[in-house]
This record gives C-alpha cells, sequence and structure tokens, in this order.
C-alpha cells in the first residue's frame, strides 16, 4: 500500500513511518522539516520537504510564534501538501494539519486516518482556560475558523487515532467508533544500569514544556504545603514567563531547580528519587514510560495517558489530576519510606519492559491497516477488531 505522512513537524512520525514500513508498505513523509530531524527514521522511507515558512524562520531565529501566526503556518502548510500530494492510498494527517490534503486525497479514492495524540480540541480547550484562570494568565479565544477546520477534519476521518484510554474519553459519543488506540511508545531505552541508592538530597523531578497542562500549579502547591527538610525539585522544561502564580510560588520556596537541556535524558531521571508527571492533560506521556524505564519511583495523574499501565500502589502511585493534597501525600510516602520507594521503582521497570517488548503502537498499525483494507470506501469500520 502506498501511505503518505503529513506533518509539519517530526512529532512521533519516526514510530509511525517505521512501523507502517515493517508491514512492506510505501511509505512517504511530507514535512517542514528536512529528513535529518527524523532520528532513526528507516533509511526506505520517503521525505519530501514541503515548506511551512513562518515556523521554519521562527525556528532558525529561535522565536515563539503567537498562536495566530502558527495557525495560519499550519494552515498553509495544509495548503502545501495537497499541492505535492499524489498517488497515494492511505492518506495519514496530523490533527489541525490535514483538512485540505483529505479532501484531495479522499477525492482521488484514498483512505483518510487522523492522528490526534492529545483529547479532543474542545475538552482541552475547556481543561486549559480553567487553568489559565486559576494561575492568572490570559488565554486568547480560539479563532473560530479554525476550530471548525479541526472539527471537521475529525467528522471527515475513517479513523482517528488516538494514545490512550484517557483521550479516547475526552471524544463524543458519536466519534467513539472511529477511534483506535495507539499507544506512543516504540523503542524505550533501558539503562545499563541504575542508582538505586537515595540521594543524600531527596530530589524529585518533572519534565514538562506548557505549564497549564503539565499541572505544574498543583505540583508547587504540594511542595510548598509539604517543606520537606533536605529535599528538592527540578524542574526539567517549563517557562513560567506570563504565569504570576507560579511565579510567586516558585519564589516563595527553596530548593526549587530549573534544570537546562540535557542532552541524555537518563541523566535527568537518574538524579531523581521520584519523578512526577502532575499533568491536567497528557495525551500519552512517554517521559512517565521514560521515567520508569530508569528505575524511578513514579506518580502520575488519571489525565496522563501512560499511566494506565500503572497499579497504583504497586509499580507507581495514580493520583486524580489537579489535587494537590493526593500529590503531597504520594511524594511523602517515598520521602518517608524508603523500602517502598525503591520496591516500586523495581517494579516499575519490569513494568515498562512489559509494555515496551508488547509493540502495542506496532500492532495498532497492523490492526489499522486491517481495518482500512476491510471496510469499504466512506463506511464504517470493524470496530470489534480494535485493541
Amino acid at each position: 500500500m502506498r501511505i503518505s505522512i503529513a506533518v509539519n513537524r517530526p512529532f512521533h512520525s519516526v514510530l509511525m513511518a517505521n512501523s507502517l514500513k515493517s508491514l512492506n508498505h510505501n511509505v512517504s513523509i511530507y514535512s517542514a522539516a528536512p529528513r535529518r530531524y527524523f532520528s532513526g527514521l528507516d533509511d526506505k522511507v520517503h521525505t519530501r520537504f514541503v515548506p511551512a515558512p513562518i515556523l521554519s524562520a521562527a525556528y532558525k531565529l529561535r522565536l515563539t510564534l503567537p498562536g495566530p501566526l502558527e495557525r495560519f503556518d499550519t494552515f498553509l502548510f495544509d495548503q502545501s501538501v495537497a499541492l505535492h500530494l499524489d498517488g497515494t492510498e492511505l492518506f495519514i494527517g496530523w490533527a489541525s494539519q490535514a483538512l485540505d490534503t483529505a479532501r484531495k486525497a479522499m477525492r482521488h479514492g484514498a483512505r483518510f486516518v487522523l492522528d490526534r495524540a492529545c483529547p479532543h480540541r474542545d475538552f482541552q480547550d475547556a481543561l486549559v482556560v480553567r487553568e489559565a484562570e486559576r494561575v492568572g494568565a490570559r488565554m486568547p479565544k480560539l479563532a473560530k475558523w479554525f476550530r471548525e477546520r479541526q472539527i471537521e477534519e475529525y467528522e471527515l476521518a475513517e479513523v482517528i487515532l488516538v494514545p490512550s484510554a484517557y483521550t479516547v474519553s475526552s471524544f463524543p459519543e458519536h466519534l467513539q467508533p472511529k477511534l483506535l488506540k495507539a499507544p506512543l511508545l516504540g523503542r524505550c531505552r533501558f539503562p545499563e544500569s541504575v542508582r538505586a541508592d537515595r540521594n543524600s538530597t531527596f530530589t524529585v523531578g518533572v519534565v514538562g514544556g506548557n505549564p497549564l497542562r503539565k499541572g505544574y500549579l498543583y505540583l508547587l502547591q504540594a511542595w510548598r504545603k509539604l517543606a520537606l527538610p533536605n529535599a528538592r525539585l527540578l524542574i526539567r522544561g517549563g517557562d513560567f514567563a506570563g504565569y504570576p502564580a507560579l511565579q510567586a510560588l516558585i519564589r516563595s520556596m527553596p530548593g526549587v531547580e530549573h534544570v537546562g537541556y540535557v542532552p541524555d535524558i537518563s541523566d535527568f531521571y537518574q538524579r531523581c528519587d521520584v519523578f512526577v508527571l502532575p499533568s491536567i492533560d497528557d495525551g500519552f506521556g512517554m517521559a512517565l514510560v521514560e521515567a520508569m524505564a530508569n528505575q524511578r519511583a513514579c506518580i502520575a495523574t488519571t489525565h496522563c495517558g501512560a499511566s494506565e499501565i500503572m497499579t497504583s500502589g504497586k509499580d507507581g502511585i495514580v493520583v486524580a489530576p489537579g489535587d494537590a493534597e493526593a500529590l503531597a501525600e504520594a511524594i511523602l510516602s517515598f520521602y518517608e519510606d524508603e523500602d517502598f520507594r525503591h520496591s516500586v521503582a523495581v517494579q516499575a521497570a519490569r513494568t515498562a519492559r512489559t509494555f515496551a517488548e508488547s509493540r502495542a503502537y506496532e500492532g495498532a498499525m497492523e490492526t489499522l491497516i486491517s481495518l482500512i483494507r476491510e471496510a469499504p470506501l466512506g463506511g464504517a469500520l470493524a470496530t470489534e477488531k480494535k485493541p
């Protein structure tokens, strides 16, 4: 089968392309990113450069695009892919970037699959708006024209790839039959050795960019409540400019440290006694599985999709999102009981390995191809075959 993937930046397209190529399909990626940015991509997967001029210029100048410009550039990228796309049987487009290309592909008899790594955009938008109010941030309203394009993508797609049960639950009932769960994990790096002893200073680490979606407010509230002696909180990522409540919390506490770029993220995990992913919204959260693979005791919320592989109290602790009290109790349990922390960390590594060896994503791609081949064009899919 001739398969075309369109994505302006790499995201997890390497995992997708390699999985489909391993099934002996002819796979091409259309992207505004040069091939060198697709680390680990199978040599037999073709890449075609399609310009996204505003995004490319911002990347070179190391600028953050304002929302309206980023959305307009996404629209231009979609238009460009539509002009270049030819001879495909299955078109897989990234959510928000695929509408016009999908229309063209389907007019020429191709099937259309949408990849949506995050929850339904209305569900996600409501969460982010609520969080912005809580941290005193200004949240501009999303342009109506852009939302309408996103909703039409959902309706047009024959299959929507989503990474977790959490993401599945965010979609309305009429779209549920289209959803196919494909957990975003392929190869998972397991270090040859791990540091199992406790740091001289009890160290909690967190990784995440968007301060609103990653739940930093509740982690910082928990950290302030605990006021643990001889403890520190390491934050990898997260730009708190424009978030007054978060900045005030950080200034009010000693022992909170921002960590810059880490060439090998395993080095960051190994610095930690406990890893926390306090997400308000995380479609999957690969950092959680990575930390587990590094034999760290982990805490995550039910709004982190990857938490569904955990059994709370056995290989990690799972709490409700937005619950600073529960986060504090979970951190304290690892702080006070080193044997518990160690046993959870050891089991976490076993769970991560079992999950990685299950090849869940590759299995989802096999199911996808089967569904596309067996369903008539524009027809209902055989949902009972979905994992």
